[in-house]
């Protein structure tokens, strides 16, 4: 099909991040911003991690980032370490000198901890830490508590899908995780003291793995620090498209439909089951559609196209 829509020319790509420890999720964000054209579009990420966390950022540029809300549903996965007889502001480590406090352990054993660890399996109420980036009035929680205002926002109900115990050394416990997205493991692993009979905070904690998305091929950030770096090269090597991180139907369009989708009109699929598709055109995503009772209609336009991978035509025509 022809290019006959107007609009930006880049498609909708992410990229998998492997965060370091003591950074920002904004920090990544300005490495991106930093070292990609201007006339890109609009970079954002898929969820945050703790500056003390490391492991998996899902970075998305272009149309990918009005996407968010569709992959907050997914499950992610986390090794994480944390040491009982510890209470924190925060609930790791990172944290004001002189703000923590030493709690009592009572006697354990490598199984009571792990059964407590797996009665946390299922439907899980859990609390937004006070040092969070969950808002309250239009500011997060943790602007409140560095201003000495701490807020107690009500429990919401999370999912733990599977959860294991991989060591238990002294006061240090080691363990992986799945859970639903906008689960603190902080929280978790608090919750998992005061059932044990102490306190405890996070050491290390680091994400392996959200929406099915993994770690393999994920980019370091150092990559950004080449003198030879070459934004072509790096959008070739490692953009990936929208498509493969959020997992809906294909549902192809003829060049008529095609139009009509991507001028927002409604089209009659009174053949296809209701939800949510990729809608494409040979070989184009041209967005993210929604079927109700028959009804095709526009969720998220990618006008005029989302190449299924980087065209270097494309990549030449942005400006340093």
């Amino acid at each position: 099909m022809a290019r006959k829509f107007k609009g930006p020319i880049f498609g909708p790509f992410f990229f998998k991040v492997d965060k370091p420890k003591g950074i920002t999720s904004f920090d990544v964000i300005r490495q991106f911003k930093r070292k990609l054209p201007k006339n890109i579009g609009k970079i954002g990420h898929f969820g945050t991690l703790d500056p003390f966390a490391t492991g998996l950022m899902v970075i998305g540029i272009g149309p990918a980032t009005r996407l968010n809300q569709y992959t907050q549903v997914s499950t992610k996965e986390y090794i994480a370490s944390g040491r009982l007889g510890f209470l924190s502001p925060t609930g790791d480590f990172d944290t004001e000198d002189g703000t923590m406090e030493r709690v009592e352990i009572p006697p354990l054993t490598f199984d009571i901890v792990k059964d407590a660890l797996e009665s946390f399996v299922g439907p899980y109420m859990q609390s937004p830490p006070a040092f969070s980036a969950t808002k309250h009035e239009g500011k997060p929680l943790h602007e409140w508590a560095r201003e000495g205002i701490i807020i107690e926002k009500p429990p919401v109900e999370r999912h733990i899908h599977d959860i294991e115990l991989l060591s238990f050394e002294g006061d240090t416990v080691v363990f992986r995780v799945s859970v639903s997205s906008g689960t603190y493991i902080r929280v978790l692993f608090d919750d998992l003291a005061i059932k044990l009979g102490t306190r405890g905070a996070l050491e290390e904690l680091r994400r392996t793995n959200s929406a099915g998305i993994d770690l393999d091929g994920s980019i370091k950030l150092d990559i950004f620090n080449d003198d030879h770096f070459d934004f072509r090269e790096f959008l070739l090597n490692h953009a990936q498209p929208i498509t493969d991180l959020i997992n809906f139907q294909l549902l192809e369009l003829d060049d008529k439909d095609a139009l009509s989708f991507a001028n927002g009109m409604t089209i009659k699929r009174e053949n296809e089951t209701d939800g949510l598709y990729w809608v494409r055109s040979n070989n184009q995503t041209l967005g993210l559609g929604a079927i109700d009772e028959g009804k095709l209609k526009v969720k998220v336009g990618f006008s005029p196209a989302a190449l299924d991978k980087i065209d270097l035509t494309i990549c030449n025509s942005l400006d340093e």
